[in-house]
């Protein structure tokens, strides 16, 4: 019994240890794009979020003649550099890529809400899930235009 606290005694001490010197060299936190899951998580909720609104007929008008894998692909690499995660965004700014389209908030709020059950459904935890969004809710001015 007494050999048995002794050993537990020391994977405290152990692990006190290490998180202590995490802290004092200044480990960085774990990321949002590592939070929600990183690439897989991310490029799964993206194509479940683009298959439910292009194909729901209160907003699929917005996605014709939109090549949709190019599309997945830039909301993919767009979500991983607003939560730093490792890609470099190549498209181009939502305000021109929405130029036209006449969103409406009705459709706009829509995509939030496939947004909301892709993310769930891929797993993502409520915190992270609510810091994306909360990081993609300002691209609204950009993108409602009607």
């Amino acid at each position: 019994m007494r050999t048995h606290r002794i050993h537990s005694c020391r994977q405290f001490l152990a692990a006190f240890g290490l998180l202590a010197a995490n802290a004092a060299i200044g480990v960085e936190p774990v990321t949002l794009y590592e939070r929600l899951g990183g690439e897989k998580v991310v490029a799964q909720f993206v194509d479940e979020t683009i298959n439910l609104t292009s194909t729901d007929p209160r907003s699929k008008r917005s996605f014709d003649k939109v090549n949709l894998v190019n599309l997945k692909k830039k909301i993919a690499e767009q979500i991983c550099e607003l939560t730093a995660g490792p890609c470099k965004y190549s498209g181009d700014p939502m305000k021109l890529v929405h130029k036209g389209l006449e969103i409406t908030e009705a459709e706009f709020y829509l995509m939030v809400e496939h947004l909301r059950i892709a993310v769930g459904r891929a797993g993502v935890a409520e915190g992270p899930k609510n810091e994306l969004l909360r990081i993609l809710a300002p691209m609204k001015r950009d993108i409602v235009t009607r």
